[in-house]
C-alpha cells in the first residue's frame, strides 16, 4: 500500500572498459586475437519492501479478499530499510579465433576464451552473507558490523573454446555446424540484496494468529506480536560459499539449399544447455510440511526467520528443430516463413531478480524439473511484401490511383506455454505459501476439449494439500497461444512540382482481426478466478496512420 518502488532508483553504477584486437591474415587463416579489461562500480540501492507487506490469505476468513475487507492480514514484513551498497570488481578476458580456409569447399573455426572474474569488494562495508563453517550451532552472519571480505570462494576454470565449418555441396547447397562453451558473468546487481542484512538493514516477518487475529491494517505490528528478541529476515550465498558464473554450452547443425535463384530454404537443429544458472530460494528456512500449525520453532534454523538463498545451481536444456523459407524479392513479391519446433526444460521458475526458483521443496531440485514456462512447443512466422507491378502499366487517373501500392503482412501462429498451478492460503502449515502446490487427482486429466475463458482446463484435477507437499508437478498445464494477422498498405505519390519530392502515406493494422489474444488463466487453487482466463496477451486490434514528405 504505496509506492513500491522507494528510493530503489538511487543508482550511480559505472563501468570502465579497455579493449583491444588484433587481425592477421595468413595463407587461409584470418586470425584474431584480444583482450577486455573491465572495472565495475555499482553504487546502488535496493529494496523489496520499502514500506513493509501485508499479505491477505484465506486462513483468517476462509477468502483472502474477505481478509482484506474485515482488515486482518495473515503476514506482516516491516519495513527493511534502504541502504546504499558500494562493490567495486575487476573482470578480464582473452580470446584467440583462427578462421582457416582449408579450400574453397570448407572452411573451419577454431577459437577459445578465458574469463577471469574478480569479487566485487565492498567498500561501504555493510554487505553481509551466512556461515555455517564458524558456529556449531548454525549458520551466524560474516563479516563483522563495519567490515569488508570477500563473501565467496572465487572460480577461475572459465575456459570456453569454439568450434565451427561450413562445407559446400555442389553450387547450391552448404552445411554449417558450430559448438562453442560461453560463460556469463553473475548480473552484478544480482549481489546488492546482500545489503538487506542487519544492522544495515532487514525487516521482520509478523504472522498474524488465524483465531483472534491481533494485527490489522490500521495496527500492522502491535506490541503483543512484536518479538522481545527480534528475529530477521535475511539474505545469504550458499554454504559452500559458491557463487558460479552460468556455464552455456550452444551447438547447431544447420543445411541451407537454393532451389532456384530467389528462393532458398534452410533447416537444421539447434540446442543449448545451461549449467549453474542463478535464482535463488525465498523459502530456504521453511519447515517442512505438517499438520501442526507454523511455529519459529520449526525453522531449521529458528534463530533466523525467511533466508532467501543466492543459488547458480539451475540447469536447462533446449532443442530446437529451425526451418525457414525465403523468396526474395522478384516480379514484385517477397516472402519469408519461419517454422521452429522446439522444447525447453528447465529446473527453476526464474533468476534471480525475476521470480526466484519457484521451488515448492527448495531442497529437492530434481523434483522441479519440467517444461519451463518459457517453453514454446510451435511457432510458425510468415510475412509478405508485394507491389503492384500490374499498375505501372496505367496511366492518367487510374494509374495515379492504382500505381505505387505496396502491400504487406505478417502471420503468426505461436502455442502457449506452461505455468505453474498453485493453491491459496498456508495448509501445509510452512508459513512462506507462494509456491505451495496442490495434489493431482488420480486418474483425471487437466486438459479439456471445449476450452475457453470461462474454464481453460479442468479444475477438477487437483485438489488442495494439507500437512505435506503437493504432488502436482510444476507448470502442469499449457496456457493459451498467439495467433495474429497484421497487415500495412504503403503509397507514394510524387509530386508534378519536382521530381525529387514525394509524398508516402501508410497504414498499418495490427491484429487486423481483432482476435482476442488470451492470457493464461487464473492459476490458485481456493480462489474464485480459478481457471478463469481474465487478461489478454497483447492489445487488441490498433490502427495507425501515417504521411511522410521527403524532398
Amino acid at each position: 500500500m504505496g509506492d513500491s518502488q522507494a528510493s530503489s532508483n538511487l543508482d550511480d553504477s559505472r563501468s570502465y572498459q579497455f579493449v583491444e584486437n588484433l587481425s592477421l591474415f595468413r595463407h587461409g587463416h584470418s586470425l584474431k586475437m584480444g583482450a577486455d579489461i573491465r572495472y565495475l562500480l555499482d553504487d546502488a540501492t535496493t529494496n523489496n519492501w520499502p514500506f513493509g507487506n501485508l499479505a491477505f490469505t484465506r486462513d483468517v476468513a476462509n477468502l483472502g479478499i474477505a481478509a482484506y475487507m474485515l482488515g486482518y492480514p495473515r503476514t506482516i514484513l516491516t519495513p527493511e530499510g534502504v541502504p546504499i551498497s558500494s562493490p567495486r570488481e575487476w573482470r578480464y578476458a582473452g580470446y584467440f579465433q583462427d578462421d582457416w580456409k582449408l579450400s574453397q569447399k570448407l572452411t573451419v573455426n577454431l577459437g577459445i576464451r578465458y574469463d577471469l572474474i574478480g569479487q566485487p569488494h565492498e567498500i561501504n562495508h555493510i554487505s553481509r552473507t551466512l556461515r555455517w563453517d564458524l558456529d556449531p550451532n548454525g549458520p551466524v552472519l560474516w563479516p563483522e558490523p563495519g567490515k569488508s571480505a570477500d563473501l565467496w570462494i572465487n572460480e577461475y576454470r572459465y575456459f570456453g573454446p569454439r568450434l565451427g565449418l561450413a562445407y559446400r555441396l555442389g553450387s547450391k547447397s552448404v552445411i554449417r555446424s558450430g559448438y562453442g562453451i560461453f560463460y556469463t558473468a553473475a548480473h552484478f546487481d544480482n549481489i546488492n540484496i546482500l545489503q538487506l542484512n542487519p544492522p544495515a538493514a532487514g525487516s521482520l516477518t509478523i504472522t498474524n494468529p488465524a483465531s483472534n487475529p491481533a494485527a490489522t491494517i490500521e495496527n500492522p505490528v502491535p506490541p503483543a506480536l512484536f518479538p522481545q528478541n527480534p528475529i530477521f529476515n535475511v539474505v545469504t550465498l550458499p554454504p559452500d560459499r559458491k557463487r558460479r558464473n552460468a556455464n552455456i554450452q550452444n551447438w547447431n547443425f544447420m543445411l541451407s539449399r537454393q532451389l532456384t535463384g530467389n528462393d532458398v530454404v534452410e533447416a537444421g537443429w539447434v540446442g543449448s544447455k545451461g549449467t549453474h544458472v542463478d535464482s535463488s530460494l525465498n523459502n530456504y528456512n521453511n519447515p517442512a510440511p505438517s499438520l501442526l500449525p507454523f511455529d519459529q520453532s520449526r525453522r531449521p534454523y529458528p534463530q533466523f526467520n525467511r533466508i532467501r538463498m543466492i543459488v547458480a545451481d539451475g540447469n536447462t536444456l533446449y532443442h530446437s528443430l529451425q526451418s525457414k523459407y525465403e523468396h526474395r524479392f522478384s516480379h514484385g513479391l517477397s516472402v519469408t516463413a519461419a517454422y521452429t519446433w522446439s522444447h525447453l526444460i528447465d529446473d527453476s521458475n526464474q533468476t534471480v531478480n525475476r521470480g526466484a526458483c519457484g521451488c515448492q521443496d527448495p531442497k529437492d531440485r530434481r523434483a522441479e524439473r519440467a517444461d519451463s514456462i518459457f517453453d514454446i512447443r510451435h511457432r510458425l512466422v510468415a510475412g509478405y511484401v508485394w507491389e503492384t507491378p500490374w499498375a505501372r502499366r496505367l496511366k492518367g487517373v487510374p494509374g495515379a490511383v492504382a500505381g505505387g501500392w505496396q502491400l504487406g503482412g505478417i502471420v503468426t501462429l505461436r502455442s502457449g506455454s506452461p505455468f505453474n498451478v498453485v493453491q491459496s492460503g498456508d495448509s501445509q502449515n510452512v508459513e512462506f505459501s507462494s509456491w505451495e502446490r496442490p495434489n493431482v487427482v488420480a486418474g483425471v486429466s487437466p486438459r479439456i476439449s471445449n476450452r475457453d475463458a470461462q474454464l481453460w482446463f479442468n479444475t477438477n484435477a487437483f485438489s488442495r494439500s494439507n500437512g505435506a507437499f503437493g504432488t502436482a508437478p510444476r507448470d502442469a498445464v499449457v496456457g493459451p497461444g498467439i495467433h495474429t494477422l497484421d497487415i500495412s498498405a504503403s503509397k507514394s505519390f510524387k509530386m508534378p512540382f519536382a521530381e525529387s519530392h514525394a509524398l508516402l502515406f501508410r497504414t498499418e493494422f495490427f491484429n487486423s482481426l481483432n482476435t482476442p489474444q488470451l492470457g493464461n488463466p487464473g492459476a490458485t487453487l481456493g480462489t474464485g478466478t480459478f481457471g478463469k482466463v481474465t487478461s489478454t496477451q497483447q492489445d487488441n486490434r490498433q490502427i495507425q496512420f501515417a504521411l511522410k514528405y521527403t524532398f
